[in-house]
Formats: C-alpha cells, sequence, structure tokens
C-alpha cells in the first residue's frame, strides 16, 4: 500500500486494469503479510497491490464503512 491516492497525472502510468509501478515509485509504502485469521481494513483510495498467496488459496470478504455526518460508523456491502 502506498501513500498516494489517484490525481490525473497518473493515467500516463495506467496499465489495462491498474498502472504501472512507475506511478508510485517515490511514495512511501507499507507492506503487510497477513497470517491466518488475520483481517485489514485500510482506505482502497490508496493506490494498492495484492500479491498471490504463496499457499494458492486466498479468501476476501468486502464491506463498505462510513462515518454519518453524526458521527455515527455504519457498514453495507
Amino acid at each position: 500500500m502506498w501513500r498516494h491516492r489517484w490525481e490525473p497525472a497518473d493515467e500516463q502510468y495506467r496499465q489495462a486494469y491498474g498502472y504501472r509501478p512507475e506511478a508510485v515509485e517515490h511514495c512511501q509504502q507499507v507492506s503487510l503479510t497477513p497470517e491466518l485469521g488475520d483481517a485489514l481494513l485500510f482506505n482502497p483510495a490508496n493506490f494498492h497491490a495484492v500479491e498471490p498467496n504463496p499457499s494458492g488459496r486466498r479468501i476476501v470478504f468486502a464491506l463498505l464503512l462510513a462515518l454519518t455526518t453524526t458521527g455515527q460508523l455504519i457498514t453495507w456491502s
């Protein structure tokens, strides 16, 4: 995951579904290796990549979270 959100200049790096690595080569990044049972909560607006799982199996459960104007946390999918 990189500390970078899309901006119009990134379109020069577009490659099919995603972007070439050059789009984030100078950005701060963090890499995580989750273990069985771990959950990861992050803002998908940041550039991110998912590497293949060495064991060959990956299960994904996705949902959306938001804060209302009253400060209530809501979820939906």
